[in-house]
C-alpha cells in the first residue's frame, strides 16, 4: 500500500513539473512576441503531456492533462482568471484536452502492448530452454532469417557471428547430408508441407552433431518456396553413433520412399 501511494506522489510531482515547465516556457515565448498569447501555448504544453505519458504512466498524463488545461484556461483571455469569454477558445481547449487524452491513451496502449510482447518473449524462451529446442525462419523472398536466442548454442557458434541468411544457415548442414536436407524439406509442390528429418551439423569446432529438424515449407503461386519455418533440437542422447542418421517422417509418401 505505501508503494502504491509513493507511486502515485511520484507521478503527481513528474505531472506537476512537466506543467511548470510548459508554463515557464509559454512565459518565455509571450514575453518576445506577446501575440503568441492567444494561441502559441497549446505546443509547449502538449509536449508535457507526451513526457509525462513517458515518464510517468498514463495516470501521471491523465493529470498533466488536468492541470495543463486548468492552466491553459487561466491564461486564455480575459488572463488570470478562469472564466473563457470566447466560444472559440472554447472549442479550443475542448480540442487541446481531448488530444491530450489521445496522447495518453496511445501511449498507455504502447506500454500494454510492449509489456505483453516481453511476457510472451520471456515465456518462449523459458519453453525453448527448458525442452532444448530451437526455432529459425527463413524468408526466401527478401532473404532475412530469423532465429531464436538459443539456436547458436545448438550448433555451437557464437550468437554474433551466427549466419544471418538461409544460405548461410544450410552451410552449417553437414557436406553429406546437404543434398538429403535439401530433398526433405523443398522436395514436394504442396501449398505447404510438414517434415521431420535427422542429419548432422558442422559445429563451430569443425565437429558434428546429430540433431532432428521439423521444418514446413510454404510454396507460392509461382511454385517457388515462399518462406521456410523449422525447430531443431539434439538427438546425441537418443541414439548412438551407430544410430539411424536418415530417418524421415513426410507428409508425402512419395519423397519419403525416395529418401530411404
Amino acid at each position: 500500500m505505501r508503494r502504491q501511494i509513493l507511486g502515485i506522489i511520484r507521478q503527481l510531482i513528474w505531472s506537476i513539473a512537466a506543467v511548470v515547465i510548459a508554463f515557464g516556457a509559454t512565459e518565455v515565448l509571450y514575453h518576445f512576441d506577446p501575440v503568441l498569447r492567444q494561441h502559441g501555448h497549446y505546443a509547449f504544453f502538449l509536449a508535457a503531456i507526451a513526457i509525462a505519458a513517458w515518464r510517468g504512466g498514463f495516470l501521471c498524463a491523465v493529470l498533466t492533462v488536468v492541470f495543463s488545461a486548468l492552466v491553459v484556461a487561466w491564461i486564455m483571455p480575459p488572463a488570470n482568471s478562469f472564466k473563457i469569454s470566447s466560444p472559440e477558445d472554447v472549442v479550443r481547449l475542448t480540442l487541446f484536452s481531448g488530444l491530450g487524452l489521445l496522447i495518453s491513451y496511445l501511449h498507455y496502449a504502447r506500454h500494454h502492448a510492449e509489456r505483453s510482447l516481453q511476457e510472451s518473449d520471456r515465456r518462449l524462451r523459458f519453453s525453448l530452454d527448458s525442452s532444448r529446442v530451437a526455432c529459425w525462419d527463413a524468408n526466401m523472398k527478401t532473404g532475412s532469417f530469423w532465429k531464436s536466442h538459443n539456436l547458436p548454442e545448438i550448433y555451437g557458434r557464437e550468437g554474433s557471428n551466427f549466419a544471418s541468411t538461409y544460405e548461410g544457415f544450410f552451410a552449417y548442414i553437414h557436406p553429406d547430408d546437404r543434398e538429403f536436407f535439401h530433398l526433405a524439406s523443398v522436395g514436394s509442390g504442396a501449398d505447404h508441407r510438414d517434415y521431420e528429418i535427422a542429419h548432422r551439423i558442422i559445429l563451430g569446432d569443425d565437429s558434428s552433431r546429430r540433431v532432428k529438424t521439423r521444418g514446413r515449407m510454404y510454396i507460392g503461386d509461382d511454385g517457388r518456396v515462399e518462406r521456410m519455418v523449422g525447430v531443431v533440437y539434439s538427438i546425441e542422447n537418443e541414439m548412438g553413433s551407430s544410430g539411424p542418421l536418415r530417418t524421415v517422417q513426410a507428409c508425402d509418401a512419395d519423397i519419403a520412399a525416395h529418401l530411404v
